[in-house]
């Protein structure tokens, strides 16, 4: 193990500056010799109508107006992904209602949708243009890896609640698919450069076509700077990665196809804790990097016919390889699906489909932390179908819909849903949803062995505490209720509402056993604890999200969320914690965007976010303000002035429980963003 030092990466700072001095030569030469084929997006606002109008594909795996979806759902387009000066997805998905996002170090976060939040969040489903981030060892998602380049993304959708009668088990309590443009959106030339406390990053895009195809390559370097200890030191936490891809699509009706792929590779130091008790003492945290290699290939081909019906079928390949301070692991998964679309008469629209993923993983530990057996081979083959069915002409929409799934880890599972929408009046929407959910044990829940460095005990003797998986550890269920309104009002407004209630069944707990006195290898004090399902939860909420436009130059954005947790622990259980749980989510948070739009030059942009208190672990609340300037210089220039985290020098968001790391202070940033395009 290695210890902190004040330049944890060596000639790390040298390596980035000499990115961004490439970037800038690229630049350079080829905003020269190339003629403009694009100019700086516009900077005008959307307006309430546009919003309105915005077209989401997660819902119901198919085309539909958002204000029209039986489902609590947001989109961060991509206007408040550039406007925001965000650099990360979990910092963008704090736009969304409903969305918890806590930071704990400078390249790990927790994110989760309506509670039990972690750093491996195991109840929400993030999907890249439909391919599933999810990881089979921790039930989670490495939000470090998913370095997307943002100017490609044409928006973030986000399903507040079940979605798992189309997507599948771990579509718990939301899905979040991101989507990114189509190559024909992203012709010419791009380019960027971020400079910062936060970090640096430089990017090169261009786009092109030959014939009925068109195409883009691009590459990204991000390197993120230090957080800091609660004494204001810096942390040692910093990270950089390289993304490079592509991606093609080939229009030739009534055909469509679409390839893209990317490789990432990247190093970070994560602020895992050193386990080998012979030095933990003396160095508490295990200083070695963590490298990560990854990359994906995915391909898509739609047939449309005449009549409107379409036929999908997608594929993807996806590896993983990260080498951690605790372990190694390694994945490798293939993925096929099918969908087919149809309006089987004027009254019945139908969707169906079915799935197989297989997928290899390893777990190789280092010293105090096992997974048993160590390597792992999975499947999971998957049907659905859901029909839409229009009563009182098209004024009631009711949907029927459920998923079988077979998974040769815990076995068969049924999940239905059952939605209605109301068209009540031209420029108002209610809407109901029941749904059932499963979230499958991972294998870490099934087969890690954790082995905590000895503490002082009571009696004198060191205390060696080991936390086992339970191989007979069950499904989780949710069984969901939901309600929305939303409301356009005179074409200025727009106010959405959404309340929900959930019960929650065979949810994790942590069983000690009794302190056991042993002499061998050495005179010490055992406790060993496993895992058990012997946790249910009753959980309720309020959403609401509006817009108002007072004048077209001018939009307001703003949201609030209210969360609550009861639990209810079995009486077998021993479990110290869980009859206290809360979901590690706030009680309460909100949050008041503005963007005005000062002529067609530039655009002022400012938020504040409030996130209330995590009791349970002693995180106190915070509000963040962000404040953004975008001035159009030239016709292929503009330059952003961001300033983010601006009322506290530092804050903390996460106790990192349940995590092992080390969590540390999101401090006070500002940075300062090139763009050109040609």
């Amino acid at each position: 193990m290695k210890r902190i030092s004040a330049t944890p990466f060596g000639d790390f700072a040298t390596r980035r500056i000499r990115v961004l001095l490439t970037c800038l030569f690229g630049l350079a030469v080829l905003s020269g010799p190339v003629q403009a084929q694009g100019r700086v997006p516009d900077l005008s606002l959307l307006s309430i109508e546009d919003l309105m109008n915005i077209e989401v594909t997660s819902v119901s795996r198919k085309e539909q107006r958002a204000s029209d979806a039986a489902a609590a759902v947001f989109v961060i387009t991509h206007d408040d992904i550039r406007r925001s000066g965000m650099s990360t997805i979990p910092d963008l998905l704090r736009l969304a209602p409903g969305v918890d996002v806590a930071q704990i170090n400078a390249n790990k976060w927790a994110v989760s949708v309506r509670g039990f939040n972690g750093l491996y969040a195991n109840k929400l489903l993030v999907l890249v243009d439909g391919r599933s981030t999810y990881s089979r060892i921790f039930s989670g998602v490495f939000w470090d890896a998913e370095d997307l380049m943002f100017d490609d993304v044409d928006r973030i959708e986000v399903i507040r609640g079940p979605g798992a009668a189309l997507w599948g088990a771990n579509a718990v309590n939301g899905v979040i698919n991101i989507v990114t443009k189509a190559a024909a959106e992203t012709q010419g030339g791009l380019a960027r450069v971020d400079v910062g406390r936060a970090g640096e990053q430089g990017a090169v895009r261009y786009g092109g076509a030959i014939g009925a195809t068109s195409y883009r390559l691009y590459s990204q370097w991000t390197g993120r700077n230090q957080s800091l200890l609660p004494a204001g030191t810096l942390a040692g936490d910093g990270s950089y990665s390289l993304t490079t891809g592509f991606r093609t699509d080939r229009t030739t009706r009534p055909d469509a196809l679409t390839f893209e792929g990317d490789v990432t590779i990247g190093q970070v130091h994560a602020l895992w804790p050193n386990l080998d008790p012979r030095s933990s003492a003396q160095v508490p945290l295990a200083n070695d990097s963590s490298e990560s290699r990854g990359g994906h290939l995915l391909g898509r081909w739609t047939h449309t016919s005449a009549t409107g019906a379409s036929l999908q079928v997608q594929s993807f390949v996806d590896i993983v390889s990260r080498q951690e301070p605790v372990g190694d692991y390694d994945r490798k998964a293939f993925d096929i699906d099918t969908q087919y679309h149809t309006a089987v008469s004027p009254r019945h629209d139908l969707v169906a489909g079915a799935g197989y993923r297989v997928s290899g993983d390893t777990f190789s530990g280092r010293v105090g932390l096992s997974l048993t057996p160590a390597e792992d081979r999975s499947s999971l083959l998957t049907a659905f179908i859901q029909d839409e069915v229009k009563l009182l002409g098209t004024r009631l929409a009711v949907t029927f819909g459920s998923q079988v799934q077979y998974d040769s880890y815990s076995g068969a599972g049924v999940q239905p849903t059952v939605r209605a929408l109301w068209k009540a009046l031209p420029h108002q929407r209610v809407w109901a949803a029941t749904s059932r959910a499963l979230r499958t044990p991972s294998l870490y829940e099934r087969r890690m062995r954790l082995d905590l460095p000895p503490a002082p005990g009571a009696n004198g003797l060191p205390m060696v505490v080991t936390a086992q998986g339970n191989p007979a550890a069950e499904t989780e269920s949710l069984v969901d209720v939901e309600a929305g309104y939303r409301l356009e009002v005179g074409g200025t407004a727009s106010v959405d509402l959404t309340a929900y209630a959930g019960r929650y069944d065979h949810l994790r707990t942590q069983e000690p056993n009794d302190p056991v006195d042993r002499l061998v290898p050495t005179p010490q004090v055992s406790v060993v604890s496993q895992y058990g399902n012997l946790l249910q939860a009753t959980t309720r909420g309020l959403e609401i999200a509006g817009h108002w436009t007072p004048v077209p130059a001018w939009r307001f954005d703003g949201s609030y969320t209210a969360f609550r947790v009861t639990p209810q622990l079995a009486p077998e259980s021993h479990d110290p914690n869980a009859s206290s749980e809360d979901g590690t989510a706030p009680r309460t948070q909100w949050q008041l965007r503005s963007t005005f739009a000062a002529g067609a030059r530039a655009t002022l942009s400012g938020a504040i976010f409030y996130v209330g208190p995590l009791v349970r672990d002693s995180v106190s609340a915070y509000t963040r303000a962000d404040i953004s300037a975008e001035w159009r210089l030239a016709s292929r220039l503009s330059g952003t002035v961001i300033g983010q985290n601006l009322f506290d020098p530092s804050h903390a968001e996460s106790a990192g429980v349940g995590s092992l790391l080390l969590p540390t202070q999101v401090p006070r940033s500002a940075s300062l963003r090139l763009r050109w395009v040609f």
